[in-house]
């Protein structure tokens, strides 16, 4: 393949990325009443300390896909590299969820200047919901591709994750 081709294709997928972000609401579309009432939730437990988007399902998928092996809690370095923000961000981040109790923070136990931080039970359940969701809302939508689609798809873009992975060693 030569460069012009691999430069073309790389501005196709930058501006279907940007679709994707300009599309957000449509993914989400209409919530099941019970992820309602958990959005809800989070909304009422937010800090005054933290911004308004704070309480956005995006924020708290991002960290929550992060948490949600429950054999692993990160420390706040950690968490804060894993979201690429500043320590101060990830802990306003940590702050909002542990008011809400949908995490708590860890003492290490050989250096009392590290904090770990982890998902509750009612944190991974959240969690769980949401993810849920996703993947029902992109069953609906990969519904609309054939079989053998789907496969090249799932089959390139874990290619993709792979090659970001490797990358970040």
């Amino acid at each position: 393949m030569s460069e012009d081709s691999l430069s073309v294709q790389a501005g196709q997928i930058a501006d279907i990325m940007g679709h994707f972000v300009r599309m957000k609401s449509r993914f989400a579309a209409v919530l099941p009443a019970d992820l309602t009432l958990l959005k809800g939730q989070l909304v009422e437990v937010q800090p005054e300390c933290c911004p308004g988007n704070m309480a956005e399902f995006n924020l708290f998928y991002r960290i929550g896909a992060i948490l949600s092996d429950p054999a692993k809690s990160l420390s706040m370095s950690d968490l804060s590299e894993a979201l690429a923000v500043p320590l101060s961000t990830a802990t306003r981040m940590v702050d909002w969820m542990v008011a809400g109790e949908y995490a708590r923070r860890l003492p290490e136990a050989g250096d009392r200047r590290v904090v770990r931080v982890a998902l509750t039970e009612t944190g991974a359940r959240l969690y769980q919901s949401i993810h849920n969701f996703v993947g029902y809302r992109l069953q609906q939508i990969l519904g609309r591709l054939t079989p053998g689609e789907r496969k090249r798809l799932v089959s390139l873009l874990q290619k993709i994750v792979t090659i970001l992975e490797e990358e970040g060693k």
